[in-house]
């Protein structure tokens, strides 16, 4: 039969394991073949920390940052324009364009024993290949635009184009830094037309992310 003592030890030890499972954050790094441009390269788990700091943060399936590992640290970079009053929110499992809400739920709802609320998962947004993609797809309750502004739209749309087309000349050129300097412009410029979910915003948001661990993070050159 077990002390008062050896109780304590073991409640804490029981405690201090729940806390490092749920609160525990991966760490990852980018990997891609030698001579391989980087934006093709897979970003692969290689361990995990705790970070006091992140772990204040609530999840959502879309979630308003992106967590990049540099060196030891681990840095939050918003993922997309962040509106006055908006919540910073991590995503603690698989995000909403890659894995569909009747998995994600229940997954979440086991490890971390809450239901999520997030605007992904009461519209239940439906993953990345099934999301429109293209102006034309847009459901009528998405459209940022009244019938006034109908003789400005096609430029509006041409916006958009040009700056994402702008954006994969620079990362193509290795500008990494050029072309995080218009994602802000081009998420504005989205907004202005369509509200999530849609294809434009899952790419700029993937797009960007690459940029960063490129940039910024931990990567590794592996031999073919």
């Amino acid at each position: 039969q077990l002390g008062d003592a050896e109780l304590l030890v073991g409640s804490l030890m029981i405690h201090l394991m729940e806390v490092a499972t749920m609160n525990s954050h991966e760490i990852g790094q980018m990997e891609a073949e030698r001579g391989q441009n980087w934006l093709l390269g897979q970003t692969v788990p290689v361990g995990c920390a705790l970070e006091p700091t992140l772990v204040l943060l609530n999840h959502a399936c879309d979630p308003t940052m992106i967590r990049v590992n540099i060196g030891v640290s681990t840095a939050g970079f918003a993922s997309r324009n962040i509106r006055k009053g908006e919540e910073i929110t991590d995503c603690y499992s698989w995000p909403f364009d890659i894995t569909k809400y009747e998995d994600r739920s229940p997954d979440l709802l086991k490890k971390y024993k809450f239901q999520c609320g997030c605007i992904a998962c009461k519209e239940k947004w439906v993953t990345f290949h099934d999301l429109p993609r293209s102006f034309n797809d847009v459901p009528d309750d998405k459209i940022n635009f009244s019938p006034e502004d109908l003789p400005h739209v096609q430029g509006k749309m041409m916006n958009v184009q040009k700056l994402g087309s702008k954006i994969n000349q620079l990362q193509q050129k290795d500008d990494f830094d050029g072309a995080m300097s218009l994602y802000g412009e081009f998420n504005a410029a989205i907004q202005q037309l369509m509200a999530p979910p849609h294809q434009f915003y899952v790419i700029a948001r993937r797009s960007y992310a690459s940029c960063l661990w490129v940039k910024y993070g931990n990567k590794i050159r592996r031999d073919n």
